[in-house]
């Protein structure tokens, strides 16, 4: 996957290289630690029926990319939907970003570390969707 998640001070940088960035128009995106509302981790349910890719990949095996799904907007980019970490946002671009990271544990602690006040849901079992 073509896909970097860079946790600094201020905001978490999503790098996208390869084809993911050819397709989905971006090079990076930018979350300040601000506008996390709420920490999911666990699995994220694809609404076949519901979303409306705008530029990216859909296979079954690999997301990435801009949709609409049920009227918000989304940034994916997995491979394996059981293991994601699910940002729900406030005042950005996108209302919720979800992607899969090697070591989400890690990366969660300093996303909290920078944003205490933020909602942590781990259900690795039964998260149907964002």
């Amino acid at each position: 996957m073509s896909f970097q998640v860079v946790a600094g001070d201020r905001e978490l940088i999503l790098n996208i290289s390869g084809w993911t960035a050819a397709l989905t128009l971006r090079k990076e995106i930018k979350i300040p630690y601000t506008s996390i509302e709420e920490i999911r981790v666990g699995k994220f349910h694809f609404p076949w029926t519901a979303a409306i890719k705008r530029a990216g990949i859909t296979t079954f095996g690999y997301k990435a990319g801009i949709f609409m799904i049920i009227n918000e907007k989304y940034f994916l980019a997995y491979y394996n939907a059981n293991e994601v970490i699910m940002l729900c946002l406030k005042g950005c671009e996108f209302d919720h970003v979800v992607f899969e990271s090697s070591n989400h544990k890690q990366l969660v602690h300093e996303m909290m570390k920078n944003c205490p006040s933020v909602n942590l849901n781990e259900n690795l079992e039964e998260k149907d969707e964002i």
